[in-house]
């Protein structure tokens, strides 16, 4: 049976304390930010959008990146999931042969664009989990229904893949229940 549901998002700016801040409200939702980006009023006739700018916005250097820095990867993230969940359930997962996780995580195979992408995806909504649940909790949390998103996590990342289901995790760390 197909979970079919509606979602409207809309973002707006809350004002408070004399600040504004940007916040996305998902079904009537507010979604808090964890560090709330505050929006600056920019002077009249230079404005952008609705007259506000993010803060912090500017040029960032990038030539500091360190060569040194974790691998991300498809050897890597693979065996990151493969640690983490197992062979199979990635595979499962994935929708990919039982053999695949493991010859991406040995190297050697090369999983394609589509793969690669699949990968990406479910190791930063693995990496979520993670920082949000214990082992236990995420099993309950990703086959329990959630109010937040009008259905199971685990069926509406096989559909939808890991955004809606991250959004989801941020929201239950914030508190927000729809």
């Amino acid at each position: 049976m197909e979970t079919q549901r509606s979602a409207t998002e809309q973002t707006f700016i809350l004002k408070s304390g004399g600040l504004e801040f940007k916040v996305k409200a998902r079904n009537g939702v507010a979604l808090m930010p964890k560090g709330l980006t505050q929006v600056r009023s920019r002077r009249p006739g230079r404005s952008k959008v609705g007259g506000m700018t993010p803060a912090g916005t500017g040029t960032i250097n990038l030539g500091g990146l360190k060569k040194d820095a974790p691998d991300y990867g498809p050897v890597a993230m693979t065996q990151r999931l493969v640690n983490a969940l197992g062979n199979n359930t990635v595979a499962a997962l994935l929708g990919v042969n039982k053999d695949r996780p493991s010859r991406w995580a040995s190297g050697k195979d090369t999983p394609n664009e589509e793969n690669r992408i699949q990968l990406a995806d479910l190791d930063a909504m693995v990496g979520h989990l993670h920082s949000a649940f214990t082992p236990a909790q995420t099993i309950l949390w990703l086959e329990g229904q959630n109010a937040h998103l009008n259905a199971r996590p685990i069926d509406v990342y096989r559909l939808e893949g890991a955004a809606p289901v991250i959004e989801a995790i941020r929201a239950h760390e914030q508190g927000a229940f729809a």
